[in-house]
């Protein structure tokens, strides 16, 4: 489809080009063109360097997809194919496992054979010629228990037990048979917590696989692309060829509504694809509550560490331990919760470096959420020379921000998001942000406009035009709906910076479009400017009568829209100055609907738990925009007068005319948002978030600075994922302000007693 559309642009192109070009050397070379196309020979040349540069793209994108296609097919047997893919997958594995707290402390884990968890196929490639089961070895590690069961392995363990770190492990023992073997596949770690379980066909898709098939297939190869640079025409044929083994991790991670649809797409893959080596990882409780079992040759449990292991691990560390050992010695409630390699990581972190008798001084974690806040506030107190500093306030709450997003987007649980979509701030609710939303960039944007577009109605048209500005602003900011809200807290944010800010930016656009607008009004003759604005406003009327269910209203529409034609047309033949009363009809049809495009900005993606009405009709709730508005436009009127504009009108009242009619006529915009107001909410609530310290101003270096204190790891290039769910999680619900207060307690601390040290 996408060859042919690319095809006729190519015909038609060359076509017009072939009848344009003799027509511009003829006249280049004193000829003439033809009578319908002497108005337009001076864009004779100009058209015709836009179509050879259409042209030119059109054959360049042509030949790209057809070499592209021909070489991947091709290159998929190229010789340096594998080592180039095992290199990145060997830098991948590394890089993941170097930044996941795994590093800190290398476990062995025990097995425990769950062959009830999956249903044994019995048309796999890797099913034994005896038809015998193979039981795993007492005492095998994650690649033994692997080829014991015959490449075809789920691992079930409790949170935080180690099942990703063990399929990395599996991946480094795999990649380092796959250098050594060019027979062994290419292992391939996979996350699978950003499958959405789409079913869209594509054109790229195999014609017998299923849709559910065909779109993880493509959301598989997708993920090779980004993981491993491997290209998905590539990655299409290995998988044929049974060239790759698949190691998906995280099912529990994938949307609830989804994690029932892996067994039949595993088990169609097994049928479609040569898959050899698969292996699986999920908690126990999410899998438990499948009902439909994984058809795979096997299933490991990951047992829990034993206090031996503990004692043993807490022991080798010497005295950058003794802290953690004596606070597993002093409360036995602590062993409950240290049975994982994820929270002993966590109590090592938290207390490493920390002398045993500050420990037994002090006040114990006692539960799990306790013990969480001494890692995250002692792992971000500790002082990096290399690394990026953030202040602790801003650094928590951009965590909590970034972990309440990342646990609340189905489908992409884990990974931290390089930007926030709509649907990550339904539900948020920070009074500060709406405080600053509401009471600080309404009020400012509003007066800014005002007084942009009564800068520029005075200075063309004199002060009355900025006078009949400043009341038209007046009434439209009245006009329901109305998007504000009164909101006591949040009163501690900075404001007149961000107000002067708001107001500048309203201004600059403000006088911009009326500028902007009044000039092409004033270069066309008058009754075209009118017609002009004539399509438009019966345009708009229009696809609000056909939106509109009430007949009521839809009279109304058909009134207003005729009384308001009629009344325009009049006017404009009886003025003497037309020309002025079409650029105060586009001045009224631009500041009307800039007013109520500000007003459709808050409304957006900000929820509240109280309700509407509580606060709309509270004290000064209806005027505090007005003063705003009124105040602006005044200064604005100001300003033109004292720069020298008429102190009453230039020529006539046809521009104030002109101001009060396309304002009259913008109405039927009240109730459909213009098209931009979502994009424009989203950046101005993402603004306000980092201006409020929710969101890192720099997002590299913040995630860098995350990353080196183990709160986040690095899963790829410029691509970052929090090191657990439970971290994750404690950081969405936790209070940011109250975390950063204990981060900051811990720095003071951390600062005294390197002082009295140094007095020492």
């Amino acid at each position: 489809m996408h060859g042919l559309v690319r095809v006729v642009v190519l015909v038609v192109t060359i076509s017009l080009t072939l009848v344009l070009l003799p027509i511009a050397i003829n006249v280049g070379t004193g000829g003439t063109a033809p009578e319908f196309l002497e108005p337009y020979v001076g864009w004779t040349w100009p058209a015709i360097g836009v179509l050879w540069l259409v042209a030119i793209g059109t054959g360049l994108a042509q030949y790209r997809s057809r070499r592209t296609v021909g070489h991947s097919a091709r290159s998929a047997d190229q010789p340096r194919n594998r080592p180039n893919a095992l290199a990145r997958v060997d830098r991948y594995l590394a890089d993941r496992f170097a930044g996941s707290l795994a590093s800190r402390a290398r476990l062995a884990l025990a097995l425990d054979v769950s062959p009830e968890a999956v249903i044994r196929p019995y048309d796999l490639l890797v099913q034994p010629l005896n038809g015998d089961v193979t039981e795993v070895r007492e005492d095998a590690d994650i690649a033994a228990a692997f080829d014991d069961l015959q490449d075809s392995m789920l691992i079930l363990g409790a949170p935080g037990a180690g099942k990703t770190t063990l399929l990395l492990e599996l991946a480094r023992t795999l990649a380092a048979e796959a250098r050594t073997n060019p027979n062994t596949p290419i292992p391939v770690l996979v996350d699978l917590a950003s499958w959405t379980a789409s079913t869209a066909k594509a054109p790229e898709d195999d014609p017998g696989d299923s849709p559910l098939l065909a779109g993880f297939v493509r959301w598989l190869l997708a993920e090779l692309n980004t993981r491993y640079q491997i290209p998905a025409a590539v990655g299409r044929v290995w998988l044929t060829r049974g060239r790759l083994a698949l190691l998906l991790d995280g099912l529990d991670e994938v949307a609830l509504a989804h994690q029932e649809k892996l067994a039949p797409v595993l088990a169609e893959l097994g049928r479609r694809y040569l898959i050899g080596q698969v292996a699986v990882t999920c908690r126990i409780q999410e899998y438990e509550a499948l009902h439909h079992k994984l058809k795979l040759y096997g299933a490991v449990r990951i047992r829990p560490l034993s206090r031996e292991q503990v004692l043993d691990y807490f022991a080798s560390g010497g005295d950058e331990l003794s802290g953690a050992l004596a606070a597993m010695e002093r409360d036995d409630d602590l062993w409950d919760l240290v049975n994982s390699p994820l929270m002993l990581n966590v109590m090592a972190l938290a207390y490493q470096g920390r002398d045993a008798r500050d420990i037994a001084a002090g006040v114990l974690a006692d539960h799990r959420r306790e013990l969480f806040d001494t890692f995250i506030s002692e792992v971000l107190a500790r002082y990096r020379p290399s690394s990026p500093h953030f202040e602790s306030r801003a650094a928590v709450r951009s965590l909590w921000c970034l972990a309440w997003w990342t646990r609340t987007q189905a489908g992409d649980r884990i990974e931290v998001p390089r930007r926030l979509t709509p649907s990550g701030w339904y539900g948020l609710v920070l009074p500060a942000v709406g405080y600053l939303a509401h009471m600080i960039c309404l009020p400012g944007l509003f007066a800014g406009l005002a007084a942009g577009a009564a800068v520029g109605a005075t200075a063309l048209y004199g002060v009355s035009a900025g006078l009949a500005v400043c009341a038209v602003a007046l009434v439209l900011v009245h006009v329901r709906p109305q998007t504000w809200w009164i909101l006591q807290q949040g009163r501690d944010q900075p404001r007149h910076l961000l107000l002067a800010v708001m107001i500048c930016i309203g201004m600059v656009a403000g006088l911009v479009s009326v500028l902007l607008v009044t000039a092409i009004a004033e270069r066309l003759p008058p009754w075209l400017g009118l017609a002009f604005q004539g399509v438009i406003v019966w345009a708009s009327y229009g696809l609000e009568y056909i939106l509109s269910g009430n007949n009521r209203r839809r009279v109304l529409l058909s009134i207003r829209l005729v009384a308001v034609t009629v009344a325009s047309l009049i006017v404009f033949a009886t003025v003497d100055d037309q020309a002025h009363f079409v650029a105060g009809c586009a001045i009224g049809l631009v500041v009307a609907q800039g007013i109520r495009f500000v007003k459709t900005l808050p409304m957006d993606h900000l929820v509240y738990p109280h309700s509407k009405s509580e606060h709309q009709d509270g004290p000064g709730v209806r005027w505090r925009m007005g003063k705003w508005t009124v105040g602006g436009a005044l200064a604005g009127v100001l300003i033109a007068a004292v720069l020298g504009a008429s102190l009453w009108w230039t020529t006539g009242p046809e521009a104030v005319l002109g101001i009060i009619a396309g304002t009259v006529a913008s109405k039927a915009w009240r109730r459909r948002a213009p098209f931009f107001s979502g994009a424009l909410s989203r950046g101005l609530h993402g603004f306000l978030l980092r201006w409020s310290g929710y969101l890192p101003w720099r997002r590299g270096a913040f995630l860098r600075y995350a990353a080196e204190r183990y709160v986040l790891a690095k899963t790829g290039r410029g691509e970052y994922a929090f090191i657990h769910l439970l971290v994750r999680d404690h950081l969405a619900e936790c209070d940011p302000d109250a975390l950063a207060a204990k981060v900051d307690q811990r720095i003071a601390a951390r600062a005294n007693r390197g002082n009295l040290a140094r007095s020492r």
